[in-house]
Parts: C-alpha cells; sequence; structure tokens
C-alpha cells in the first residue's frame, strides 16, 4: 500500500520539541488563541506530567500542521451528576492555521488524520487498561467552545455527539464517543 501523499506522521512531542512550533497559531478567535496558548507554553508541559500525551503531526516534508492530546480524567459520568468515572479525555487539538481545511479532499483532510489518530489511541487505552474491567473507561470526551460551530460540526462528522444541557468552564459544551470494549 501507497502512502497519500497529504499523509501526517505523529511525532511524541516533549519540552524540546517546542522549538519547531515557531509562528505556529490555530487563529485570532478567542478558542483558537486558547489552543495555540496551551501548546506553545507551560500548560501542555503540565498535562503530561498527569499522564497526558501529546503529539506533533507533520507532513513528509517536516512540517508541522497540528498537534493532539490525549490522557484520563475522572468525571461524573454521564454529566453532571452521575457517579464518579474515568473518562479517556482530548484535552487539546490544534491545526495551524495555514493547514485548516486543507487538502481538499475531505476524508484526507489533516483534522480528519488527526481525529483518527485519537480515536484509534482511546480505543487502545480502554483495550489495554489496568484496572478492573468493570471501571475500564467507555467514552472519549472532549470540551469546544459553544460559539466553535466549526469545530462542533467537524466533531459530530467524526461521531462524537453532543451532551445536552451539560456545560463546563462556563461556555464549553460537552461531547461524547463511544470507544468501550
Amino acid at each position: 500500500m501507497t502512502e497519500h501523499p497529504h499523509q501526517l506522521y505523529a511525532i511524541e512531542f516533549n519540552e524540546s520539541e517546542q522549538t519547531r512550533l515557531a509562528g505556529f497559531s490555530c487563529g485570532d478567535e478567542p478558542w483558537s488563541r486558547h489552543v495555540t496558548e496551551w501548546i506553545l507554553g507551560s500548560d501542555v508541559l503540565d498535562s503530561m506530567k498527569r499522564g497526558t500525551r501529546v503529539w506533533l503531526f507533520e507532513t513528509e516534508r517536516g512540517e508541522t500542521v497540528g498537534f493532539a492530546s490525549i490522557g484520563t480524567s475522572i468525571w461524573r459520568w454521564p454529566p453532571p451528576d452521575g457517579a464518579k468515572a474515568t473518562v479517556v479525555l482530548i484535552p487539546m487539538f490544534g491545526i495551524d492555521v495555514r493547514y485548516q481545511g486543507q487538502p481538499a479532499e475531505p476524508d484526507r483532510r489533516y483534522s480528519r488524520q488527526i481525529m483518527a489518530h485519537l480515536i484509534s489511541e482511546g480505543q487502545r487505552m480502554v483495550r489495554s487498561w489496568p484496572g478492573k474491567p468493570d471501571v475500564r473507561p467507555q467514552w472519549l470526551v472532549l470540551m469546544v467552545h459553544r460559539d466553535n460551530v466549526r469545530a462542533i460540526r467537524f466533531y459530530e462528522q467524526c461521531g462524537f455527539e453532543l451532551i445536552p444541557d451539560v456545560v463546563r468552564r462556563k461556555d464549553h459544551l460537552v461531547m461524547k464517543l463511544w470507544i468501550g470494549a
């Protein structure tokens, strides 16, 4: 099987990789600036200390297209009032503005490739869960700013569902995707 010319490659992120992100920006909207600041600042490193895995995604030519992260968290499930349960969480996901909507072929879009990686990694985490099977995470969740309509639509196209009437951090909606065994 030959690789697609727009194939992305996941590179495990570490502190020294931040220098590769000079000029990286997810955009000018408040939520886009927040995502950019997360990957360029100390928040990403703090999150990694708590077990979050982070990847940069690059083209064959070494151009950094975006990044994504995944970890686990204890939430009330189902939100907002359920029992405490472990969920697989996507803390941050960002595409540099120069690559948003690229390539033109929808099935090969960089955003889809990165999300496919995260979903696959979430499923792997569930399959290899070291704890008791009855407390194994069943859901992949993310939070998205309520005004980020483009991202909400994208996540829905990837199979995520909005959880009705659940808002976190004052203005973020919660979306879920079943990844249980």
